[in-house]
């Protein structure tokens, strides 16, 4: 008998041939999910966890390259489409795909787990926006080196990999647009052993950034501006202690009570920290500023944010939060080398520190030009003629030196010192030029320049600028009319000594033309000479920071030669002379050297610059007059030099103190008050406010005391006597 054969059970035919197919079912038949699927097949088809290092990297900026593409993805049959950004939805898409297709995931965490096995994360975790332990120049050099010649790649530093995954701005906004529930639905489907040698770097990373922020906070001249104590109890002792023993003790058990006790030693001393660093800075603020100190600080408060959430990372106190707290990381590395890779970054908290504390004094120096009562207005007016008075033997020097056809540098060095002696004995005597006030000015109203001051904040700050304005005129005319009338004088008392005047016809008339402000550069110039103004009051501010920096006046007082020679009193004396007058030294000696040097400078280089100093133009001119006669003074050529003059002042005060006013304002960190706002506060005080600009305050009238607490009577109308009173009002009964 012949057994028939077993027959196989008939298998249902497959319903999707394809593997694209089986995932279409999954979505909307539409044109764009077909074409997301297509390119996620491709990408997770070519994926080789054995390939080499290099070919795998490259494999995973193609993923992210693809995550990152906005466009739109398609959800699953029977779902609503979440509102979710369009990085966030192609997540999606791949987590669910990945949950559908085990072989995928398996490609991906086998990439991801050798690349991470076959890289170093120290650098990604301790480098970005950190200096390592190189100074403001030195970082800023080691920047712009970067940016000519970039670095050779180090194919085992996962850094570099990072930067290509989320490129600038655009990586970090993809990332801070994630959900978190995409985010740990990856995680899970990757698993933690994948992560296990990122541990190890955190680990590593902790050690590096806690000791480079304990150096970094032991420096000599940290120490010396925090409180005296022993050195046992700084938190920057104590803060790499701490993070090496919550390091021991998360080995040891990571559920232990130890790493409780770990974790909270290093948020106290972590806090201590900072603490110190805010103690420095205000010590700082309170007498002088270093930017090499404040740069250093800042890298200090660099490392202290970067330290706390790896040590987080090292001992979490909730596991199920890591994915979304390392994403969150991972933006703020990414957002730091954006940062670290610009040049001029690195200067910018250091300068607006210095800038600050520079504008402070020179507003400090200003609030001494804004007169406030009638009597300091008179007063003002008599240092500013005491000014024109010097500044016209500044002004004959000016032009001696002009017409000597000196050989250029020599021309230049001349007439910068003739600038510096003659402003540096209008500061000595007491005296006052118009010109070195706007800037200074312009630093002590800033500190009113915020718009949340409101309708009294409005009122007080046009109060500010009526003063300032009305010292700026009073100087102005004390100047040029004591700088004319001096000029005047002694050119005609020459030209009677002499028999001939102290300029040629010659050289008046080119002094003529040169202030025509239409055929000549002398707007320009004046524009110029303001921009010199506005840097000669940063010289000074900067000259009074360093000293104040130096302790120069301590230094003085103490100098053993210094006291053998002029004994100790005098030697103090001089440190608090110095201390009392730096800012108006480095002022005055910075602007001769500008005003001086400068034209020579351009010359050299073949630019026909120079300089119109509004009350040293107005004694040049009024030498030239004396020089032409009378006859000459009323023609065309000569008023439109008059003319130059009044816009040369125009120029200068407003360019200086414009720049001044903007560089306090910045320097602040306040929000400027607009233009049109300030100006409807001013008209809205009608011509009486407009007034306040221009005239004097007049003084009020005495007020009579009431002889009784219980009356007030006008102090125009005397008070009628008790008894008078009392008998007009019994006449009066009586009638």
């Amino acid at each position: 008998m012949i057994s028939s054969p077993v027959q196989a059970p008939r298998s249902e035919p497959d319903p999707y041939p394809s593997l694209l197919e089986r995932l279409l079912a999954h979505y909307p038949e539409t044109p764009e999910a077909e074409e997301r699927l297509s390119e996620l097949q491709a990408l997770m088809s070519s994926a080789r966890p054995r390939a080499p290092l290099a070919e795998r990297m490259a494999w995973l900026e193609e993923l992210a390259r693809w995550l990152r593409t906005r466009g739109a993805t398609p959800s699953r049959r029977g779902r609503l489409g979440a509102v979710e950004s369009s990085g966030s939805a192609r997540l999606r898409l791949l987590v669910e795909v990945l949950a559908e297709v085990p072989s995928w995931c398996e490609k991906l965490r086998g990439v991801v787990a050798s690349v991470l096995a076959e890289t170093s994360a120290l650098r990604l975790f301790t480098e970005p926006g950190l200096s390592a332990g190189r100074s403001l120049l030195g970082d800023a050099v080691a920047r712009l080196g970067c940016r000519l010649v970039p670095p050779a790649p180090d194919e085992h530093d996962l850094a570099p990999l990072v930067w290509r995954l989320f490129p600038g701005e655009e990586g970090e906004v993809w990332l801070d647009e994630l959900s978190e529930e995409h985010v740990v639905a990856l995680c899970a489907l990757l698993r933690s052993p994948s992560f296990s040698p990122l541990k190890a770097a955190v680990e590593d990373a902790v050690v590096v950034l806690a000791t480079r922020a304990s150096a970094l906070g032991l420096e000599s001249d940290v120490l010396a501006r925090l409180p005296p104590g022993p050195l046992e109890c700084s938190p920057f002792v104590r803060l790499p202690r701490a993070c090496e023993a919550l390091r021991v003790a998360v080995r040891a058990d990571p559920e232990g009570f130890a790493v409780e006790q770990a974790r909270e030693a290093c948020a106290e001393a972590l806090s201590g920290c900072r603490t110190a660093v805010q103690g420095v800075l205000r010590h700082m603020d309170a007498h002088a500023v270093g930017t090499e100190l404040v740069y250093r600080l800042e890298q200090l408060g660099h490392a202290l944010d970067r330290l706390e959430p790896l040590l987080w990372f090292l001992a979490p106190d909730r596991t199920q939060a890591l994915p979304g707290a390392a994403t969150r990381l991972l933006s703020c590395l990414v957002h730091a080398h954006e940062q670290e890779r610009s040049v001029m970054g690195v200067f910018r908290s250091s300068v607006r520190c210095i800038s600050r504390r520079i504008f402070e004094h020179t507003g400090e120096v200003g609030r001494h030009y804004i007169t406030t009562t009638q009597d300091e207005y008179h007063q003002m007016v008599s240092a500013a003629a005491g000014g024109g008075l010097l500044t016209a033997s500044t002004a004959a020097f000016k032009l001696l030196i002009a017409f000597a056809a000196l050989p250029l540098f020599f021309e230049g060095l001349a007439a910068a010192t003739n600038y510096a002696l003659g402003f540096l004995l209008i500061q000595l005597l007491g005296f006052t030029l118009a010109t070195k006030q706007p800037s200074m000015t312009a630093a002590a109203l800033a500190a009113s320049m915020d718009v949340k001051a409101g309708d009294k904040g409005m009122h007080s700050l046009v109060e500010q600028l009526a003063c300032i304005t009305r010292s700026q005129l009073a100087s102005v005319f004390g100047n040029l009319g004591a700088v004319v009338a001096t000029v005047t004088l002694v050119g005609v008392v020459l030209q009677s000594l002499r028999g001939q005047p102290l300029l040629d016809v010659k050289e008046a008339e080119y002094v003529v033309r040169s202030l025509h402000p239409l055929k000549s550069g002398t707007l320009l110039f004046a524009a110029l000479t303001g921009v010199l103004l506005w840097c000669s009051s940063i010289c000074g501010g900067w000259l009074e920071n360093w000293v104040h920096y130096r302790r120069l006046p301590e230094a003085l007082a103490r100098h053993q030669a210094l006291v053998g020679l002029l004994g100790g009193a005098r030697a103090r004396g001089l440190g608090e002379a110095l201390a009392r007058h730096a800012c108006g030294l480095g002022a005055n000696v910075s602007l001769g050297l500008l005003l001086g040097m400068t034209p020579a400078v351009c010359r050299f280089f073949g630019l026909s610059l120079d300089v119109r100093h509004v009350t040293l133009s107005a004694g040049t001119l009024s030498f030239a007059g004396v020089t032409l006669g009378p006859e000459r003074l009323v023609e065309p050529d000569f008023l439109w030099a008059v003319l130059g003059i009044a816009l040369v002042g125009v120029v200068n005060l407003a360019v200086s103190f414009s720049l001044g006013l903007s560089a306090a304002v910045r320097a602040r960190g306040l929000a400027p008050v607009g233009f049109l706002r300030l100006a409807c506060a001013v008209l809205a005080g009608g011509l009486r406010s407009l007034s306040s600009f221009i005239f004097p305050p007049q003084p009020l009238l005495p007020v009579h005391r009431p002889s009784s607490p219980y009356g007030v009577r006008s102090a125009e109308r005397p008070r009628p006597s008790r008894q008078g009173t009392q008998g007009e009002d019994c006449s009066s009964r009586t009638h």
